[in-house]
């Protein structure tokens, strides 16, 4: 598989054991299958330059996790184990969350999964604080075209990278409005749906006070995703 790291040098060797532990899934290498979005990250992210790093790596012999075939609720826990949240009023429901619906992922040499950066946590916290749900938060990621990121996590993994090359990414501005108008997009949905809450406006679907309550579980029938509470009703289509 081939697979991209957009940033503001080359990269030729990713070294194990760097990074951020309060990052999407922790401390390791974010990478994407998506080259359009590693030159997206590289001019949000880069300085002078505006690098795509290439790199090919064989799944066949590695714990592949992909929280996306897991359902949204437990790539929300993945997250909030990490990142934690940042407001405190949210913070108890957050928690409850993480410890109700993460998967264990110690095991894992790969996890695949949305990618949230720092602005895009407003959408977990969103959905914490009642007036978004499960559904919403889905569309709103895919509205804000954050893309699938690729997670090299263990060290077995790294092992099996290898570099293809880079390229310096020229039309910067390009890649920063896209990011720019997509961010105001799901900026103007989060505060219209603020609104309307604070209006007494019903949410419906699942939200998060409804996950805490109940127990629910993600299964694909027919190539969709549903959640289901524990008595078999189909609650929410994905």
């Amino acid at each position: 598989m081939l697979v991209y790291h957009g940033s503001d040098h080359i990269i030729e060797k990713p070294e194990y054991g760097l990074g951020r532990d309060d990052c999407d899934y922790g401390r390791g290498f974010y990478t994407t299958k998506d080259k359009e979005k590693a030159h997206s990250w590289a001019c949000l992210y880069g300085n002078e330059k505006s690098i795509c790093n290439n790199y090919s790596i064989d799944l066949d012999n590695l714990t592949v996790v992909n929280l996306t075939e897991k359902g949204v609720l437990a790539w929300i826990a993945e997250v909030i184990a990490n990142r934690g949240v940042k407001a405190e009023r949210v913070a108890t429901i957050g928690n409850l969350i993480r410890d109700k619906y993460k998967i264990d992922t110690t095991a894992a040499d790969v996890l695949i999964g949305y990618r949230a950066d720092d602005s895009y946590t407003e959408i977990i916290e969103a959905f914490l604080d009642g007036y978004l749900t499960i559904e919403e938060v889905e569309k709103l990621f895919y509205k804000g075209e954050l893309g699938e990121q690729v997670f090299i996590k263990s060290q077995k993994a790294f092992d099996m990278l290898e570099y293809k090359g880079y390229e310096e990414v020229i039309d910067d501005e390009k890649y920063l409005n896209s990011d720019r108008y997509a961010r105001r997009d799901v900026a103007e949905y989060l505060k219209r749906r603020r609104d309307q809450y604070s209006l007494g406006i019903e949410v419906k679907g699942l939200t998060a006070r409804e996950v805490v309550l109940n127990n629910y579980k993600y299964e694909v029938i027919a190539g969709f995703g549903h959640y289901i509470i524990d008595d078999g009703k189909l609650d929410i289509l994905r």
